[in-house]
């Protein structure tokens, strides 16, 4: 079995989003990392954040919970969450719980802030 690659979240603001490149396994500490990231960005105002999911290999229910954590605090101050490219394990988990519902999924990180 694959050994997961290691968390890392690197940020990008653009003028209109924010992209969230995340890589690698989110597990309970990295879920930290993560909603604490979101609730910042949450706070600021973003309009819209937007999560590459193109290299995340795994991600934690308490990396979704970060997640959704950080949807309604942006929901607070009238943002949003996109997601782009989750791979099929992390689409999978999406599906089952239904968050494809809360969350709009696009291919690419354009698409997610045209």
């Amino acid at each position: 079995m694959k050994r997961p690659d290691k968390f890392e979240l690197n940020v990008h603001k653009g003028s209109t989003a924010v992209v969230l490149k995340l890589r690698g396994s989110a597990g309970m500490g990295e879920a930290d990392t993560l909603r604490a990231k979101l609730e910042e960005l949450a706070e600021t105002r973003t309009p819209v954040i937007i999560l590459d999911l193109t290299d995340m290999d795994f991600i934690s229910s308490a990396g979704l919970g970060a997640i959704i954590f950080g949807h309604l605090k942006s929901r607070h101050h009238r943002g949003e969450i996109r997601l782009v490219n989750p791979q099929p394990e992390v689409r999978r988990l999406l599906e089952t719980t239904r968050l494809t519902k809360l969350f709009p999924i696009y291919v690419t990180v354009e698409q997610a802030i045209a």
